[in-house]
């Protein structure tokens, strides 16, 4: 992939986001990687998607190359960085795709500002719970009550290595090169480790599923004309992505669509594999 030099975007309370750009014509497409990730998560997908669409991906706070502060270890934060992003870029009409907390992230930004920017989104591999509870058995794999939590922080505190090598095999769902593995690695243990800790604390309690009431009116208006023979009058099919699945059950991502009345249908993405020809078809006008 050719090197794109990294620019800064400076959110409301003074943090610089380090951002990237691909393309310049065609729909705009913002993609939000997820915990620990960085925008380099999304190699195999920025410079493909850029040919027909006009692609930027960025570094959320506390990792990559972006600003580490001492506060906004909430996923509510970093809804309000989406938004500081594309309006101090001034993107409209956007197409955002969320993999795994990015996708929280989304969610967060809905029940926020709404509409506000966005015409489309995708979300990728993220279950609108982590958590266990009573009436909910569909939780994370690896973080999914206070002990796991516990464990997770006090690796993430001693052996942080450790944490990168573990999230990277959850993740992958195809073999990759060795170099990749290295290089997706290395992106990881840029993160601030403390602030993932705290992070994680916050993005495992969030139950997006007792927001729907007040996501269900915005994202009936977001998620549309994707499958068009599948749209019929108010029914709106939602792109609920997964496969192999290895962080949270697959029958989570079918657990969160349950909770919209208006789903009609689904489409199924590969999380860190290329899905350009199958997002060409996502976000065409």
């Amino acid at each position: 992939m050719s090197e794109v030099s990294a620019q800064q975007v400076v959110t409301g309370d003074g943090v610089k986001l380090a951002y990237e750009s691909h393309g310049e014509k065609g729909p705009v497409v913002v993609l939000i990687h997820g915990w620990s990730g960085s925008r380099h998560y999304f190699d195999y997908n920025a410079e493909a998607v850029g040919r027909t669409c006009q692609v930027y991906r960025y570094d959320a706070r506390f990792h990559g190359d972006s600003d580490k502060p001492e506060w906004g270890h909430r996923v509510a934060r970093l809804a309000a960085d989406l938004h500081d992003f594309l309006q101090t870029l001034n993107l409209q009409e956007v197409t955002v795709v969320g993999t795994s907390m990015g996708a929280s992230t989304i969610w967060s930004y809905i029940e926020l500002f709404g509409e506000d920017r966005i015409a489309r989104a995708v979300f990728v591999d993220q279950a609108p719970l982590q958590n266990l509870a009573e009436d909910w058995n569909l939780g994370s794999t690896g973080c999914y009550d206070a002990v796991s939590l516990a464990r997770l922080q006090t690796t993430l505190k001693y052996d942080f290595r450790a944490v990168a090598l573990g999230n990277n095999d959850a993740c992958l769902n195809q073999p990759v090169p060795q170099k990749t593995t290295e290089h997706l690695i290395s992106e990881t243990l840029k993160a601030d480790a403390s602030a993932l800790g705290k992070l994680m604390a916050d993005h495992t309690q969030v139950r997006v599923a007792c927001q729907m009431s007040t996501l269900l009116p915005p994202l009936c208006q977001l998620l549309r004309s994707y499958d068009h023979e599948a749209v019929s009058g108010s029914d709106i099919p939602l792109i609920c992505a997964y496969a192999h699945w290895l962080c949270c059950p697959q029958a989570a991502a079918m657990g969160g669509t349950k909770q919209l009345e208006c789903i009609k249908s689904s489409v199924f993405l590969p999380f860190m594999v290329m899905f350009q020809v199958t997002m060409r078809t996502v976000i065409s006008p």
